[in-house]
Parts: structure tokens; sequence; C-alpha cells
């Protein structure tokens, strides 16, 4: 009985285990539509994905670089009216998982 009960606590004291992890730095936010001034060019996407093995992953997908991706792709330096997707996919031993995030580019700093 005492080996039953020590079990039952070991397994009580390793199943009380956390985790945080920093997902994205933000300038603005706001989860409603608003007139930021700008030159707003095309709807672009980023992803940021990474690669897993028997449903291990191999590193931390970072929505800060799906985000900057976007960013970059539409030569801006915010995205307005934006989306923000968590992707996973596996096929037998083979998968990925990260983050989409689909917006329209602003350039606030043009003129």
């Amino acid at each position: 009985m005492k080996k039953v009960a020590v079990l039952v606590l070991a397994a009580f004291c390793i199943s009380l285990v956390g985790c945080t992890t920093r997902l994205i730095d933000f300038t603005a936010i706001s989860s409603k539509n608003c007139d930021i001034p700008g030159e707003r060019g095309a709807r672009v996407t980023g992803k940021h994905m990474i690669p897993m093995i028997l449903g291990i992953p191999l590193g931390q997908p970072n929505i800060k670089e799906a985000c900057d991706q976007a960013i970059e792709k539409g030569n801006g330096d915010c995205l307005v009216d934006g989306v923000l997707y968590s992707n996973f996919w596996t096929i037998l031993v083979f998968g990925q998982m990260g983050y989409k995030i689909e917006g329209t580019v602003v350039n606030t700093k043009k003129k």
C-alpha cells in the first residue's frame, strides 16, 4: 500500500510542471478596425513553421517571425486588419507546427 501511495505522490509531483513562452512583442494592438495613417499596401502573409519528428517539435514556433516576414514582404512597418492562425499537420512520423499571419501592410513613414 505504501508503494502505491509513493507512486501516486510521485506522479502528482511530476505533473506539477509549468512553462512560460514569450509569443510576441507589439507596438500597437487592437481587435477593432482602426484608421492607421500611412500608405496602404497589398494583403500579405507570413509564416513561421518548425518541423516535428514523431510528434516532438524541433524548436519553438514564433509569432514575431511570422509577423516580421509578412511586414517585410509588403515593404511596410505595420500590419492592419490582421488574422493570426495556428497551424499543425502530421503525416506518420513527420509534421510541422507554427503560426501564419495575414494582414494589410501599411507604411506609416511614407508621405
